[in-house]
């Protein structure tokens, strides 16, 4: 007689054997060293068991990380930079539950409500420019040195949260004039003139990946604006 594991398996036995997605991200793998460099990226949908975990971790960021190291191959998820990291997530809701995400955009002209589906795998995807690469080399401009920077990964969050990047740049930064002591590193950021730190803020900061601005034409007013994407704890809500 068959005992309730051998009769799940034969039950489930039609779910085909590889859902796995092959991904390109819009960093191009430029920067990371995969686990296999014969093999691509790839992506699975989430099972119930994924979206438990997700529900029982108080910790939203460590939930999403620990979701994506379940569903993710080929790559180790701490290392993501951040425009990759929201392009895996994207994805991963968008084979997880369906291409279409239900929002509720508000109008900038007269405060309507607009229920709005959005068909995420139509959201642009802006790949990043030829000359991208890591380690990022640059002469700060009122300094005169170079500096050498590295882009934050998943593993750097916590750094940047609550306004901590700031008092965390010294991380990101390689080397200044050469020199790669992180004390001193420290002590030449604290003694900076801001035109030189906020240089290094917007060198580490990538603005490419998904574009998550969208075009609204209210029902209302019929006025166009454009409103961007809310991402919220209903991202992987199945009852969108």
């Amino acid at each position: 007689m068959q005992d309730a594991n051998e009769i799940a398996e034969e039950i489930l036995a039609g779910i085909p054997i590889s859902t796995d997605v092959e991904v390109n991200l819009p960093s191009e793998n430029r920067i990371y060293k995969l686990i296999d460099e014969s093999k691509p990226i790839t992506i699975r949908p989430m099972t119930f068991e994924d979206e438990k975990s997700l529900v029982n971790d108080d910790n939203e960021d460590n939930a999403i990380n620990i979701l994506l190291s379940r569903c993710v191959s080929n790559i180790n998820v701490n290392d993501l930079i951040q425009i990759d990291k929201f392009y895996l997530l994207m994805k991963l809701r968008e084979i997880s539950y369906g291409d279409d995400y239900g929002v509720m955009l508000i109008c900038s002209h007269c405060g309507a409500e607009n229920p709005t589906t959005i068909k995420l795998s139509e959201l642009n995807v802006n790949p990043v420019p030829d000359d991208f690469a890591e380690p990022i080399k640059y002469t700060l401009p009122t300094l005169n040195k170079e500096v050498t920077l590295r882009y934050p990964r998943t593993k750097d969050e916590k750094y940047l949260e609550q306004g901590g990047a700031l008092d965390n740049l010294w991380r990101f930064v390689e080397s200044i004039d050469g020199h790669t002591n992180k004390s001193v590193i420290a002590k030449v950021i604290e003694k900076l003139p801001l035109i030189d730190v906020k240089t290094i803020l917007k060198l580490i900061k990538t603005d490419f990946g998904v574009d998550t601005s969208v075009k609204l034409k209210c029902a209302e007013c019929g006025e166009i604006s454009i409103k961007e994407l809310p991402i919220n704890a209903n991202f992987f809500d199945v009852s969108l």
